[in-house]
């Protein structure tokens, strides 16, 4: 199973984390271990339940959310979503062009999806599609850097507050193969009740460790003396070495 010990010695996270997987098949759901949903579920619903540990799996016919059935590629999107009369009727763009060049822009799944399968990271055997984390703009600062140093600082991301679970969390990380951070948006933050300075990271689960072990690497570069120490002693407990963080070696400390 994945680990998640020493992401949470080095961030010390509030909720669990969650992996999130896009099965194509009814067998390859059927054989994941998690609670099928009988009532419809908003999918952002599904990642808050599982940072509170449950494992759920649903279909299209239980997806309680057209913008994530959607977008995770459970059903095609409808007419309506590309020309504009959609996102224009919910009030969210001045016009219908806005709206329709706006969806055009986003990434969508191929409607090829048959379930979706949301548990606590360390309950997957396999590295599944994507990794969600909330927390802190601290927080989420600290991934990007343990991001970019292994790949380098990059300047896509798709943050637009809208579909933020589903499309800039998952669908974008995804398609993209590169993480995302999201400041939620209204509907989650309505169906899924997030803390109002609680913001989300989405990273593709194939370079999550490598983004562990940046967030690793740069703690001598970037934490204070008060972190490093505490870092340190559970470093210690988990059997990591710490030789590598120095206290009064932070960057700006230089």
């Amino acid at each position: 199973s994945m680990d998640t010990k020493l992401i949470n010695s080095l961030l010390k996270l509030e909720r669990r984390i969650a992996g999130v997987k896009l099965t194509k098949t009814k067998a390859e759901f059927d054989a994941y271990a998690a609670k099928n949903c009988v009532a419809p579920i908003p999918y952002c619903v599904a990642v808050r339940s599982a940072m509170l540990g449950y494992s759920l799996k649903f279909t299209s016919d239980n997806s309680g959310c057209w913008g994530s059935t959607r977008a995770l590629g459970l059903k095609p999107p409808k007419p309506e979503f590309y020309n504009g009369e959609s996102g224009y009727g919910l009030g969210l763009f001045a016009t219908r062009e806005v709206a329709a060049a706006t969806a055009k822009k986003l990434p969508i799944c191929q409607s090829d999806t048959y379930g979706v399968v949301v548990m606590p990271l360390e309950k997957f055997q396999s590295v599944p599609d994507v990794v969600l984390l909330t927390g802190t703009s601290r927080q989420c600062m600290r991934l990007l850097q343990g991001y970019s140093y292994f790949y380098g600082a990059y300047d896509k991301f798709c943050i637009s507050g809208n579909q933020a679970v589903c499309e800039e969390c998952t669908v974008f990380p995804l398609t993209t193969g590169r993480p995302n951070i999201s400041l939620l948006c209204s509907g989650t933050r309505y169906s899924a009740k997030w803390n109002d300075e609680e913001v989300m990271a989405g990273i593709p689960g194939e370079i999550f460790e490598n983004v562990v072990n940046g967030v690793l690497h740069t703690v001598n570069g970037v934490e204070p003396d008060d972190r490093k120490t505490e870092i340190i002693a559970e470093l210690n407990e988990l059997g990591y070495s710490t030789e590598e963080i120095v206290l009064g070696d932070a960057y700006y400390l230089r």
